[in-house]
């Protein structure tokens, strides 16, 4: 017997794991993914905002821990401290896998046969530069977190094995842990995304879809329209908003969360897509090739794996206005085809993620 997405029954009774609920992000469209591989299993979490994430959750069996009566949604960062023990505490004795979506702490539950799905290593713990944060702050972190870096390591080493989204988040795994591991990029989820391509529209316009976090580098691909005066418009919500909203000059639009169903007119209206933050994967790139959109990447992290130079995007080497300006500008400038930009989306398919997951859980 099998699934209706072909998982066979061999793996037996499997439970989800996911950080938390609360937010509409890659991560949280991986889950859905494995969602969709595995119908029957329930979606463990520290806790869960039916409001704040993707609907489609609201048809799953969530279980969230004990936490739930405690977060804030709008803090759930600061509750950091509190949520290995949480993912500790979870009773999974019952299932034969467990398949853990982790960028925190989500990895921390307890099974023998406990498969991680890492998007990167807890960044507090191991890059808390990549914040924005003042050196003093990075150093006092550091300093602070020895304690909890020491339990994260001897969790994720008691691990059945692990897999990393990107290339960038192998080699922080390596790194942070010493375990190798296959890389299976996230799927690109065409379900919202089913249009035809569209040709290029007359006017130049700019777009960047990502959530308001200073390593996401929005700030950048402001000041890269306010030195143009080309128009740009941001997708996503985060605490980063009233900052970015006071440096937005008058050809920026922060457009706050946007449903799936009006992206597809966001991405026809843009002449180019802005993913200037150096990301662990970056989704950005990818679904701007899927509408046939060029993307202008920094040459950093998952976009080195993601954007072709010249070919499907340009890749920047450096964060400063001036360089990004210029790439802007020779992106608009090159004859960009959109039906050969979505070919080059193409490996990134819900079916092909599903064929390299269950090849690596029957591993």
């Amino acid at each position: 017997m099998t699934s209706d997405t072909g998982a066979p029954s061999t793996f037996g009774r499997v439970a989800l794991v996911h950080d938390f609920l609360s937010q509409y992000g890659g991560a949280e469209r991986v889950v859905l993914e494995l969602c969709h591989i595995f119908p029957e299993a329930p979606v463990y979490t520290a806790f869960y905002d039916a409001e704040s994430t993707f609907p489609e959750f609201r048809s799953r069996q969530v279980v969230p821990s004990s936490l739930q009566r405690v977060v804030r949604p709008g803090r759930f960062r600061a509750y950091a401290p509190l949520y290995p023990r949480a993912f500790e505490r979870f009773d999974l004795a019952r299932f034969d896998l467990v398949i853990a979506s982790s960028s925190a702490f989500a990895h921390r539950v307890r099974h023998p046969n406990c498969r991680v799905y890492c998007h990167t290593p807890p960044r507090f713990l191991y890059h808390p530069e990549s914040y924005g944060w003042p050196d003093w702050r990075n150093r006092i972190l550091r300093a602070a977190a020895t304690p909890l870096r020491r339990a994260d390591r001897r969790s994720a080493r008691a691990k059945a094995s692990y897999v990393a989204n990107s290339d960038l988040t192998r080699r922080r795994i390596l790194e942070a842990y010493d375990i190798g591991c296959p890389v299976i990029h996230p799927p690109l989820s065409t379900t919202h995304l089913s249009v035809p391509v569209e040709a290029m529209p007359d006017r130049p316009a700019m777009l960047m879809v990502s959530r308001l976090l200073p390593y996401k580098r929005v700030d950048l691909a402001i000041a890269v329209a306010n030195a143009t005066g080309l128009p740009l418009s941001v997708v996503g919500e985060g605490p980063e908003r009233a900052r970015l909203q006071a440096m937005a000059g008058p050809s920026v639009t922060l457009l706050g969360r946007v449903s799936d169903a009006e992206m597809p007119g966001l991405f026809a209206a843009a002449t180019v897509v802005l993913a200037p933050g150096a990301e662990d994967f970056g989704y950005g790139p990818v679904e701007a090739h899927w509408f046939g959109r060029p993307a202008v990447a920094v040459a950093d992290g998952g976009a080195l794996e993601t954007v072709s130079d010249g070919v499907d995007g340009l890749l920047v080497p450096g964060t400063s206005t001036d360089l990004w300006v210029r790439a802007v500008k020779s992106a608009l400038e090159r004859p960009w085809t959109p039906e050969a930009l979505r070919r080059s989306a193409g490996g990134y398919t819900a079916p092909a993620f599903r064929e390299r997951i269950l090849a690596w859980l029957s591993s």
